[in-house]
């Protein structure tokens, strides 16, 4: 299995280097904007592959979404992070627009991904996504969906941290 992860910073690169260890791809993607960013990241994981046990491998590339074709699973996790002071729609107003990006790029290289968007505010960028397919001629509900077990856990530790 083929598996893409669309943003190499502190989420992708764990989210990534967890499905590594756990082998649920013979080859993982890691795609970023940044300039060899992702070839570092990819550099890393590969060279723990003899220490941690894991046969698969990662390729790091830079806006190269040709890279993605055969991608049975992409993740999104690109996006800015929420800044103190800023709302959710102010979130929602600058990744909105890389969302659908990816999206419209994820719809043209390997439109019949599992597509798991996590990048925040996730309610709002699922939509999105679901949008860009639908025009792309390639939309599936059985397989566009966000994930917010990361919010749920935020919560749950804040609350325990009030206690």
């Amino acid at each position: 299995m083929k598996i893409t992860v669309v943003g190499a910073g502190n989420v992708g690169a764990t989210c990534a280097e967890a499905m590594v260890r756990m082998e649920l791809a013979t080859e993982i993607v890691l795609l970023d904007i940044k300039e060899g960013f992702a070839e570092g990241k990819a550099m890393d994981m590969n060279q723990c592959a003899t220490l941690h046990g894991f046969d698969a491998k990662v390729k790091g590339v830079t806006s190269d979404y040709a890279a993605t074709a055969g991608s049975e699973v992409v993740v999104i996790t690109s996006g800015l992070p929420r800044k103190p002071g800023m709302t959710r729609d102010d979130l929602f107003a600058i990744n909105a627009g890389i969302v659908k990006n990816l999206c419209v790029a994820c719809a043209k290289n390997c439109p019949g991904a599992i597509l798991n968007i996590i990048s925040n505010p996730v309610n709002s960028t699922v939509p999105i996504a679901s949008e860009v397919y639908k025009k792309a001629g390639v939309y599936d509900p059985k397989k566009i969906f966000g994930v917010t077990t990361l919010d749920v856990v935020r919560s749950n530790t804040f609350i325990s941290e009030a206690k």
